[in-house]
């Protein structure tokens, strides 16, 4: 009975059993010091609306809004960056089995952390694991007036599909809507 339980937990989309996301733990160097990368988990959670608040000013996303998020392992991966035993950035991803899209949901790096490649280093992750996952595209949203992440999107492969207007709660700022074409430098799926 179990074993059919666990079968029932994969999606079946286009005539493929897709698997829970997984990530493993590991140990990481960026720009010469040492980081440890793993699944993030509820424990990690105030810490990672902390991040937000003091990039944004208010968090954008609530403790309950990310305990959903982690409660969804056939669809979603939250991963950490951890130096010396504290988390000091996170990225979220959200899977579209029908689109084959990774979507990043957020990511955030604490201010005395950043500029120290951790941002470039999460997302290339994410496009990695949307590979390796065999998707056919990485695709986020970015404050149109961030040029900072606009521009390292744009080094890491993202294009600009469209505005969105008033998008973010906030401050109604639009958002550029961002894709990463994974099937374009040659690959087939």
């Amino acid at each position: 009975m179990f074993e059919k339980f666990k079968s029932w937990c994969r999606v079946n989309i286009n005539g493929r059993k897709w698997p829970m996301l997984d990530f493993a733990r590991r140990v990481v160097m960026i720009k010469r010091h040492q980081y440890v990368v793993r699944m993030a988990a509820e424990q990690d959670i105030k810490t990672m609306v902390e991040i937000e608040r003091a990039i944004y000013g208010t968090a954008p996303w609530s403790y309950a809004a990310f305990q959903i998020e982690l409660r969804r392992p056939h669809d979603r991966l939250y991963l950490v960056i951890v130096d010396d035993g504290r988390v000091v950035g996170f990225i979220g991803m959200a899977v579209d089995w029908y689109r084959l899209d990774l979507h990043i949901t957020n990511i955030g790096v604490t201010p005395g952390y950043q500029h120290k490649g951790i941002g470039t280093y999460l997302i290339s992750t994410a496009l990695n694991y949307a590979r390796h996952t065999q998707l056919h595209s990485v695709s986020l949203e970015v404050r149109v007036h961030n040029l900072v992440a606009r521009k390292l999107y744009e080094q890491l492969g993202f294009r600009e599909r469209e505005i969105k207007h008033r998008y973010y709660l906030d401050n109604h700022e639009d958002a550029v809507d961002m894709e990463a074409d994974l099937l374009s430098k040659g690959e087939q799926r």
